[in-house]
């Protein structure tokens, strides 16, 4: 049971920065910590239900209609640093 827990926390660590805090109060730190622990549930949470939808088959059938910028990458989240398919890399003011 520890051991998941130490996971957990170091996961925490790693993708949602829940020891980058730089605070000299009692109340930012408690901010800092619950929105850290609240973006690593979502991340979590996200996970389960997308390993469900695949296991389901439901990634075939039912296309995104905007892809995410976050993805797992060897067991952290990470934003991908590749374009979107929705921007425009082209200069606006080429007209």
């Amino acid at each position: 049971m520890r051991w998941a827990i130490e996971e957990a926390f170091q996961a925490a660590k790693n993708e949602c920065g829940l020891d980058q805090y730089e605070v000299r109060r009692y109340t930012g730190w408690m901010r800092h910590i619950t929105l850290a622990m609240l973006a690593h549930a979502f991340l979590a949470v996200m996970a389960v239900m997308a390993a469900d939808a695949a296991a389901k088959g439901a990634a075939e059938t039912v296309p995104a209609s905007r892809p995410s910028p976050w993805q797992k990458f060897g067991g952290s989240w990470q934003l991908a640093t590749h374009p979107s398919p929705f921007t425009n890399t082209s200069s606006a003011h080429a007209h």
